[in-house]
């Protein structure tokens, strides 16, 4: 469901390339815009990986007929598409509070507008597929997660990528390359607020005391702002460890600074700058390429570049592979919370490593938040349960509530006419 999204190409590109998870892949791309489903559904037949693995693939707006009978359904969808997601960034960013698709003002507004539809997946497919997993990677994840769990019997799992910027940063601050060699992790939290344990190694060392050792020196890596250091030591100074999620930290405890920055982008910004054009232009490119028999050096273009899974892989497939082989592997995933993460609300959707079977999924116990971030966790994990009841009911007075509770929303008196501009807007585009 999504299915028209170019960087799907990734997952699919994967899938095939995992022959032993799909022998005989039968892909279905559904899209409320069929036009970019069927161009999805003819690339995926013409990537290289589709040589030795050729998939039948289908494209359809029926939601009904794309899952019927369906072993896996993978969402990946944004209601609004991101022309929304950068209005509700600006209006927020125009009172002074700082949002992305996870937190603040403009991830409630997503929220708001997409846990209708992705229930209305889930509800389809306990009629359509009811044994089916629900891999999503629709953000606000954590928010999906929960409205699928509280309201159907559908398995959902919470994906993202974001769990790998460990790996990355480390090769970042210590020029490892990637993967790294011997780099043993484990993590967790709330998505995009989630830590990994002082336990972390590389080879022989524990990384925070390569990082200690290092201090001085980190600065001047070539590589250091790839994984934001400037920003982020400061960080890292006070909590001892690593983000597991590096830079979504920023919203919370940078707030005013990044609420300043986000305002001044969307002033800078030309209309062409804006990811939403970039989008739709590369929309069109890849519709024009998808009519050629044969694309020629298919990840060597522009277009499909920035889709292509990197040597990590895709946790969403990897996901797939450890159900569909019941290997029980371990992965960072988002579930609800069941003792995985120590004082944090019980069902409350957590990021944490889970291993990973056919029939269930069993969460490692740790408590990685450090200490001093107990009470901000809790406070998050409240307001975004308050955000998905007041998008369950489609009620306006509740979701104003639940924004007044998350934690950066520090004065009334700007959030009321931020809030009754950011409804009037969706209600005019008739996403709510």
């Amino acid at each position: 469901c999504g299915g028209g999204a170019l960087r799907l190409l990734g997952v699919v590109d994967e899938i095939l390339r995992l022959g032993a998870l799909a022998p005989h892949p039968q892909l279905v791309f559904m899209d409320t815009d069929v036009a970019r489903a069927e161009t999805m559904a003819a690339l995926a037949t013409k990537m290289p990986s589709a040589r030795e693995n050729m998939p039948v693939t289908a494209a359809t707006d029926d939601l009904d007929v794309a899952i019927e009978g369906a072993d896996f359904v993978y969402c990946y969808l944004r209601v609004g598409g991101v022309a929304a997601l950068e209005r509700d960034e600006r209006i927020g960013a125009s009172y002074g509070f700082h949002g992305h698709d996870d937190f603040g003002p403009s991830g409630a507004m997503l929220t708001a507008r997409t846990v209708p539809v992705v229930l209305k997946i889930a509800r389809a497919m306990e009629k359509r597929c009811p044994d089916a997993t629900l891999l999503i990677f629709t953000n606000p994840i954590t928010n999906m997660v929960d409205a699928v769990t509280r309201c159907t019997s559908i398995r959902s799992i919470g994906i993202c990528s974001g769990v790998y910027n460990f790996v990355w940063d480390v090769d970042a601050l210590f020029d490892t390359g990637v993967p790294v060699p011997d780099l043993d992790y484990l993590g967790g939290g709330i998505n995009h607020l989630s830590w990994v344990t002082e336990e972390a190694t590389c080879g022989q060392d524990r990384v925070m005391d390569m990082i200690w050792r290092d201090w001085d020196h980190l600065p001047n890596r070539k590589n250091a702002e790839r994984c934001g250091w400037s920003l982020l030591k400061d960080i890292v100074r006070i909590d001892r460890v690593m983000p597991l999620n590096n830079g979504h930290q920023f919203h919370f405890l940078l707030h005013d600074r990044m609420a300043k920055q986000l305002k001044e982008g969307y002033e800078r910004s030309e209309t062409s700058d804006l990811r939403s054009t970039r989008q739709d232009l590369a929309t069109e490119e890849a519709a024009s390429l998808a009519h050629e028999p044969v694309i020629e050096d298919f990840w060597q273009r522009e277009v499909f570049r920035k889709c292509k899974a990197n040597v990590l892989g895709d946790l969403g497939v990897q996901t797939m592979a450890s159900i569909a082989g019941d290997r029980g592997e371990v992965l960072h995933i988002n579930v609800p919370n069941h003792g995985h993460i120590r004082d944090l609300p019980e069902g409350a959707v957590v990021e944490a490593p889970v291993r990973v079977h056919r029939d269930r999924l069993k969460g490692l116990d740790l408590d990685p938040i450090p200490m001093h971030y107990k009470g901000l966790c809790r406070a998050v994990a409240h307001h975004q349960r308050m955000v998905v009841d007041a998008s369950i009911e489609g009620d306006r007075e509740s979701l104003m509530r639940a924004l007044a509770a998350e934690p950066t929303i520090s004065s009334l008196d700007r959030m009321r006419p931020m809030f009754d501009e950011l409804w009037t807007a969706a209600v005019e585009h008739g996403e709510i």
